[in-house]
């Protein structure tokens, strides 16, 4: 609702999301017959997302196996399902779903299947407008793999093509090519999301930390990105191209863009995933300290996942 403007095509703010998500809800509240209602819808949603979660988990075993073995596999997947804001890919949100187009185009273009990978960034780019990274990390990692040049193509004009769709439907359909962009503005832009709270920790560090206590999300989404930036050398070193172009991406765009909700925007940056269970492996953290990174993570979930039932805004 917070992008909704009564004077716009999308009243309601639905224009601020993109469609691939919310289709699949209608799609399996129409196939089960049941009462199109808002409790139908929702429950739809979590259906989906989890459903999503279960196939990007065992995405990530395999692509993780492939590249470091049985061990790190199962330390990143452990990592994972204990991070801070992992309960998204649980609740009536996009994260899943975005989640596992990103681990299946990784998935496709390691086997050079670049049509496939092609096709599952174009339902990225449906589904997130930063899907459009996945376009560019294709073309590197084919690119680099000596791909030929229709298949260059084929990736240039599928991966953005969820986008330029949903686009020119708001284009036709309310007269408006940037409807997604005018709903969002409603949501507030940089100057909300960034400068304020960059002025706020420079300028008035006492009131951030002890002040409303929602900045203190903001305080964690930022330790988040700088954990995340740190370990893009490694992601770099011990990745393949492709995985390591689009966990840049997504970094790099989202920390640039906004700080609101960037813990959960991080997630698809699976990269630095991998690398945290690679590193997990090592054996001097395998001991003790592998055990407090963990529990320590699993509680600070357990805290936000508690605050969010309980309507805190844990964005």
């Amino acid at each position: 609702l917070g992008y909704g403007n009564p004077a716009s095509p999308s009243p309601q703010g639905g224009l601020g999301f993109f469609p691939l998500y919310p289709l699949l809800m209608r799609a399996l509240v129409a196939i089960t017959g049941v009462e199109k209602t808002a409790g139908a819808y929702a429950v739809a949603g979590i259906i989906i997302s989890n459903i999503c979660f279960l196939a990007a988990i065992a995405l990530l075993v395999v692509i993780t196996t492939e590249v470091a073995g049985e061990r790190a596999a199962l330390n990143t997947v452990l990592l994972f399902c204990v991070a801070p804001f992992s309960f998204f890919f649980n609740a009536a949100y996009s994260e899943s779903l975005f989640l596992v187009l990103v681990l299946l185009s990784l998935w496709f273009a390691r086997r050079g299947q670049w049509w496939a990978a092609g096709t599952m960034a174009a339902l990225g780019s449906a589904t997130r407008l930063v899907g459009l990274a996945i376009g560019p990390a294709l073309l590197y990692m084919a690119w680099r793999r000596g791909a030929k040049p229709k298949d260059l193509l084929v990736i240039a004009l599928l991966s953005p093509s969820g986008l330029v769709a949903f686009f020119l439907y708001c284009a036709v359909k309310f007269n408006d090519l940037f409807a997604y962009f005018n709903a969002q503005s409603e949501w507030g832009g940089w100057t909300e999301h960034v400068r304020f709270y960059a002025e706020l920790f420079v300028k008035d560090p006492k009131t951030a930390i002890g002040g409303d206590p929602r900045h203190l999300i903001i305080i964690l989404n930022v330790a988040l990105l700088i954990l995340f930036l740190s370990l893009l050398p490694m992601v770099w070193k011990r990745l393949d191209e492709g995985t390591a172009m689009l966990t840049t991406l997504l970094i790099i765009v989202q920390g640039a863009a906004t700080w609101v909700s960037l813990g959960r925007y991080l997630m698809p940056a699976i990269g630095v995933i991998i690398v945290g269970g690679i590193l997990l492996t090592h054996p001097k953290i395998a001991g003790w300290p592998r055990d407090t990174i963990v529990v320590s993570s699993a509680m600070l979930l357990s805290v936000l996942t508690v605050l969010f039932a309980h309507g805190f805004w844990v964005v």
